[in-house]
């Protein structure tokens, strides 16, 4: 796996020479490096507290499964293109979730939440909520890619 060389990995691909699991590998390393520069330690002017840690390690952890999860479904539907399927399926899907999401937060932050911006910091419910959405997000990746084995 190339980290730092972009030129043979172009000459790997050039010439199909990455396998499905090697394609895999650089997506799932891909994926966590764009978790992690989310992070909010990261931003200036936002208070950090050990509950946007505890995020950002609990959605990792759930998007290195999610997506190990996703492999396998997909293997076990035809093994074929994995990283394209999740790229191009997971436009409508991920659109389909923020609009979700921002109406479930709206709703939290509206009847639950602080009517205070200035106080608004993550807490333990965020941390479950986020890992809810992320896992509900995967499982349902999953099951639109078992489609591809009923053919």
């Amino acid at each position: 796996m190339y980290i730092w060389k972009v030129s043979p990995l172009i000459e790997e691909l050039k010439t199909n020479g990455l396998s499905q699991k090697e394609q895999l590998k650089y997506f799932l390393t891909y994926s966590i490096l764009l978790i992690l520069a989310t992070d909010p330690l990261l931003y200036f002017d936002f208070e950090y507290v050990v509950f946007d840690a505890l995020d950002s390690v609990v959605a990792t952890a759930i998007t290195i499964i999610g997506i190990l999860y996703c492999y396998k479904i997909n293997e076990e539907a035809d093994g074929n293109d994995f990283i394209l399927r999740f790229i191009t399926l997971g436009l409508p899907i991920t659109m389909r979730f923020i609009v979700l999401v921002i109406i479930v937060t709206f709703v939290y932050y509206f009847f639950i939440g602080s009517s205070d911006p200035e106080i608004i910091t993550t807490t333990l419910i965020d941390v479950v909520l986020s890992a809810i959405f992320i896992s509900v997000y995967y499982y349902y990746f999953a099951t639109k890619l078992k489609k591809f084995g009923n053919s």
